[in-house]
């Protein structure tokens, strides 16, 4: 999987405050088709077989170790 690296700065959408900052449309469409970018390299990342594992390694490990007794998946 190709790294693409940003050639400027990301534009913040908010200030030191938390208050939201004005972006031009030129702004928001360069946002959206970099998050585009990212979601399609993830359709890259493993193959259906590894994710699965995966996603059952985690259900197991959070079934076994939980923050209270209620189990979170079913089996």
């Amino acid at each position: 999987m190709a790294m693409v690296r940003p050639t400027v700065s990301p534009h913040h959408s908010v200030d030191a405050t938390g208050r939201d900052l004005p972006m031009t449309d030129e702004e928001i469409r360069a946002r959206a088709t970099e998050i585009a970018r990212g979601l399609d390299a993830l359709d890259d990342m493993g193959d259906e077989e590894e994710q699965r594992q995966t996603l059952d390694a985690l259900m197991k490990a959070i079934d076994e170790e939980p923050l209270s007794d209620r189990r979170r998946f079913r089996q």
